[in-house]
């Protein structure tokens, strides 16, 4: 099942990932190591690219 927004904010959150600020169409959180994430605000899914690489960064794999 594809990720959208709301998914994505949980996701995040549940690793330890702490709110910093809204943008115009992101929102930004930041992880205890020191990784940002943004978030695309929209409606919808989230692309496959998109999920994997809030996936990624909120498990703190290296690229």
């Amino acid at each position: 099942m594809p990720m959208r927004y709301r998914d994505a904010v949980r996701y995040v959150l549940d690793r330890g990932g702490m709110f910093v600020c809204h943008g115009r169409e992101h929102n930004t959180f930041a992880m205890p190591w020191g990784t940002k994430i943004r978030v695309p605000r929209h409606r919808g899914d989230l692309s496959r690219g998109v999920e994997d690489d809030i996936k990624k960064r909120a498990d703190g794999i290296k690229r």
